[in-house]
């Protein structure tokens, strides 16, 4: 069965639409056409004041509204008194030009006998003298919403109910299956499963599912190689250093404790090239975060470079222990190092565990900022004191791996007082 592409479910989306609005079109003119006020025979409206105790008969006359009035009332808005059709009224009913006055419309619709109308279709009013006071007949304006305006309004409003229904599942059909393609392509990562299938999603979605998927697996394929690369050079590497590390054993004092340093610098290069390039799957665990952050606070606090916890939610989030410990552990040094000292406070950010790492330095350049997490970009590296730092740009570059391994999220900015603020989101346990 050929799959529905997004194309087709729109098209039959208007199709749909133009259909039911023909439909609804084709009811209302054939089966119910606009109402059209009945006129008013002239002998009917006659006959009810000649038999006034009887009731009005004939086409029209149950709009038409008998009133008595002591005097004689004043023509209504829009109505014009017609001296000559008053005069023919009073003749058919046998009464004095006087006591009759008739008032119509300036436009009057339908045939006309001798200038006399047979048929009153607008508003018109006719008094009528009865005794010592005025009996009144009155065709009042036709109303502007009819009953027949409110079905119809009715049959649109159902009609478009439908078609609102319908575009609703219409764009369902499409928007679910990129939400759980995005839901995908977030939680897959790099090692991760491949994308479910879904038998429901458009075409154009299940293409871009196994584009995506096809890219994924490069992307993934490629870092493993180059991890797998960098291990290897690093392993290799071991080797001629130990080798360097007893050859030096014969050189003066002051040369020997140079070459010492820089094979060390070596050897923490080589580390961290290994931590980097090893897997990033771990197994979690619940960590409360504020208790270990008071504890690795108080290991790395010193005289020369103080660590202080200012505030500290209790907040528990699923991490690996171990993976945790070391970003803040790094945090805290690089805060140390090139801030002088480091600053700590952790609180609750709606379904994250904020956690804030401030220091009192140079801050960052921003220039370099959207670089500084790059693996093996060190920009500048200096101490709090101005001199020249060690560091190799994997620090930073471990710390952002472990954290997006927690799910989560590391920004950098500049404090507006003076110094860098590293601010890390840990989505808290449920």
């Amino acid at each position: 069965m050929p799959r529905r592409t997004i194309l087709f479910r729109l098209s039959g989306l208007v199709l749909a639409a133009i259909l039911i609005m023909a439909m609804l079109s084709v009811a209302v003119t054939f089966f119910s056409p606009p109402p059209f006020r009945p006129p008013v025979r002239t002998s009917d409206l006659l006959g009810a004041f000649e038999h006034p105790a009887e009731p009005a008969k004939g086409m029209g006359m149950r709009e038409v509204r008998f009133t008595d009035s002591a005097t004689l009332p004043p023509p209504n808005q829009g109505e014009r008194c017609d001296a000559a059709f008053s005069a023919e009224v009073a003749r058919l009913l046998a009464r004095d030009p006087g006591d009759v006055r008739l008032c119509v419309t300036a436009t009057p619709h339908g045939p006309q006998e001798a200038g006399f109308p047979r048929d009153l279709r607008d508003q018109f009013s006719l008094a009528v003298r009865s005794g010592a006071g005025w009996r009144v007949a009155t065709l009042p304006p036709a109303p502007m919403i009819t009953p027949w305006h409110i079905r119809t309004l009715g049959w649109l409003m159902l009609a478009g109910i439908v078609l609102f229904g319908l575009c609703l599942l219409v764009v369902r059909s499409i928007t679910r299956p990129l939400q759980q393609l995005a839901a995908d392509a977030r939680e897959a990562g790099i090692d991760g499963p491949a994308f479910r299938d879904d038998p429901a999603a458009p075409a154009e979605v299940r293409q871009l599912a196994a584009a995506i998927d096809g890219m994924r697996r490069r992307h993934s394929a490629l870092v493993t190689n180059r991890a797998e690369l960098l291990v290897g050079i690093a392993h290799d590497l071991g080797t001629p250093l130990t080798r360097l590390a007893f050859r030096i054993e014969g050189l003066p004092d002051a040369a020997r404790e140079t070459a010492r340093g820089d094979i060390a610098e070596m050897q923490k290069l080589i580390a961290a090239a290994l931590e980097f390039a090893r897997g990033r799957e771990r197994e979690s665990e619940p960590v409360a975060l504020d208790m270990l952050l008071a504890d690795r606070v108080a290991v790395l606090d010193s005289a020369d470079a103080p660590a202080r916890l200012l505030s500290a939610e209790p907040l528990v989030v699923s991490a690996n222990l171990v993976d945790l410990m070391r970003v803040i552990d790094n945090l805290i040094v690089n805060a140390q190092r090139h801030g002088g000292n480091a600053e700590l406070s952790l609180q609750r950010a709606g379904a994250f565990a904020e956690l804030i790492v401030r220091d009192h330095g140079p801050g960052i350049d921003p220039d370099a900022a959207s670089r500084l997490f790059d693996p093996l970009y060190r920009g500048v590296v200096e101490d709090a004191d101005g001199r020249p730092g060690i560091g190799f740009g994997l620090g930073l570059a471990i710390v952002q791996s472990n954290v997006e391994a927690m799910r989560g999220t590391i920004g950098v900015a500049n404090h507006p007082e003076g110094g860098a603020v590293f601010t890390i989101c840990l989505p808290l346990m449920a």
